[in-house]
Parts: C-alpha cells; structure tokens; sequence
C-alpha cells in the first residue's frame, strides 16, 4: 500500500503520544520514588530508563518510515502533452513520491538527505526548457537570434525568469503568480499559488517531474551508461548547450531534465525537512541563492541526477544556465 501523507502523519502523531505518556509516566515515577524513597538518585534513574526507552522507540519509528515501500504516483507512463499558450504542457497527476537519495547511495551528497516523502497537486509543465524563440516572442528581445530559436535560452537570471513568466501569463490572459512587494532591501518577489499563470517549478515538482514515478539515480535507471541517450553532458556535448528535445525523453515525455542546461526552481536553497509534507515549497527564510536543478552540457554525469541540487544568486546570468515553465489551471485550484 502506498504511505499517503495522511497516514504517515497519523503513525507520526500515534508515536507522539506514546513519547508523551512515557514521559509524564517516567515523571510520575521519579517523583513517587524520590518523596517515597527519600533519595533523589531513584528519580533520576527512572527518568533515564524511560527517556531511553523513548528515543528507542522514536528510533525505530525513524527506521520503519526509511523502509516503507517508495511511493508510487498515479498514472507511471505516458501522460497526456497539451498545447498551452507557446508551450507544449504535459499534465502531471498528484501523487506521493520519496524526494531526495537513499542513505546507501555512495553518490548522493548530503544536502540530498533525508530522503524524505512529499504529495504533489496536479499540475502541468513544459516539455522543455523555455527556448530563445519562446522568449523572444514574450518578452520582445531583438537581441537574440532567429536562427538559434530552439534552443535553451541562457544567461536568463532568476528575477528574469520571474518576469518572463508574468509577461507569458498576460499575453494568455491568465493572472500572473508574481509581484514584487516591499521597499528598498526588504523588496522581493511573492508567489500567488491560487493564480493560474505560469511559474517556476518547485524544486518538489521538478524533482517529480524528472523522476516520472522512478526511484532510481537517473529516470532511466541507475547505470550512466545510458545517459548518453537523454542528455547533452560533458562526454558528448562539444562543450556547449544544443537545441531541445533532441535526445529521448522521460515516460511523462519531458526532455533535457537531465542535462543541457541547468534550471531555476522558485525555492531557496536549504537543508531538507525529513517530515511528510504536501507541496512543499522550500524554506520562508534562508540565503541568497535559489535551487538549480538537472545539471548542464558541461557537467559529469553524477549532477545530472534526479536527486541532486544545485544553487546560485538569483542575479546572476549564466551560460549553463535555463529555466522551465508550470502552471496549474484554474478548474484545479
């Protein structure tokens, strides 16, 4: 059976009480003891016993979570690709998947850690990264050469990226997700989840994305061997990005999640929270930097894994790096 998040957080709360009850009851004996027995040493040995016996239990707790079965989410092949504004969306289902790596992965660093279970909301993203031509059809840059239009726009920060998907949400008639609040170095960009605009990933939804209900390194397995066949890496890339869609794509039809550029994702970069949650959307407060996903034509073979996470300063303009559009219409909300 897969562990909904419900669940995982009903078995949570049911060890919460157990914790509970052990400790007032190991408090309840100390105390007996040390009126009845006028000695202080037999409080603080039932209090150690059973505060013992508690991380004990909460340890096992722990290690049970770890083993469950990895979550499945509905719907493992081939989803349906729509046509939405200037990009070709596939409909992702909800589901529950385990995000991050397993503790016996020798390649997996330790911000890719606690593997941790996160349930997703429906939603829909661009079978690629958005490309020179679709940016400069929005955004109206001159700049930018036609005969290049397939591929990777690049050197695209992420306030950039905010703006590009503002300006595609009005051209659809759609309500953009993003606006800048605040004055001066409190002034930041906020997230509107109820508007039906596009936007950045979550690092949650990409990693969703890019796994397409797999479990593995890679979202085709666990040997790079293969990987020359979805991505553009270090090994066959000449040293520069290529126009998308060129190698195959995952069983949700998504190209290039591996490889070719990296990719701006909303969240701050931060240490995981192992608890269960439900459309995670990274740490309220942290750093400068915002999460890069999917590693790029100049990388090695162990960035480009579903799992890995990368970072940078949303001001900065990079070659090697992309960005990639969701959105979830309004009849989902």
């Amino acid at each position: 059976m897969i562990p909904t998040l419900a669940r995982l957080r009903r078995q949570e709360w049911h060890w919460r009480w157990i914790a509970g009850i052990g400790l007032l009851a190991g408090a309840g004996v100390g105390l007996f003891a040390a009126l009845r027995l006028e000695h202080p040493l037999w409080a603080l040995a039932w209090l150690a016993a059973c505060g013992g016996l508690i991380v004990a239990g909460w340890d096992v707790r722990l290690r049970q979570l770890g083993e469950l079965p990895v979550p499945r989410s509905a719907g493992g092949g081939q989803v349906r690709v729509v046509a939405d504004g200037p990009f070709h969306m596939a409909e992702l289902p909800g589901g529950t998947f385990w995000m991050g790596s397993a503790d016996d992965d020798a390649m997996a660093g330790k911000d890719e850690k606690p593997r941790h279970p996160v349930t997703l909301s429906p939603f829909r993203i661009a079978c690629t990264t958005v490309t020179r031509g679709q940016w400069q059809s929005v955004m109206q840059d001159r700049a930018l050469s036609e005969t290049d239009a397939e591929l990777p726009v690049t050197k695209v920060s992420w306030d950039e990226a905010l703006r590009f998907c503002n300006a595609a949400s009005q051209r659809q008639g759609y309500k953009p997700c993003y606006r800048l609040t605040g004055i001066g170095k409190w002034r930041g960009w906020r997230c509107d989840w109820s508007a039906d605009g596009y936007r950045l990933p979550t690092e949650a939804e990409w990693e969703y994305a890019c796994r397409a209900g797999t479990d593995t390194r890679w979202c085709f397995g666990d040997d790079p061997v293969d990987l020359a066949d979805y991505a553009w890496f270090a090994e066959n890339s000449e040293g520069h990005a290529h126009p998308v869609a060129q190698k195959e794509p995952n069983r949700w039809g998504l190209y290039d999640l591996h490889g070719n550029v990296w990719e701006w994702c909303w969240d701050r970069y931060g240490s995981y929270n192992p608890r269960p949650s439900a459309n995670r959307r990274g740490p309220r407060i942290g750093g400068p930097r915002r999460v890069l996903r999917g590693g790029s034509f100049g990388d090695a073979p162990v960035y480009l894994r579903s799992a890995f996470r990368g970072a940078d300063v949303p001001l900065f303009r990079l070659v090697f790096i992309g960005f990639r559009c969701v959105r979830v219409p309004a009849r989902q909300h």
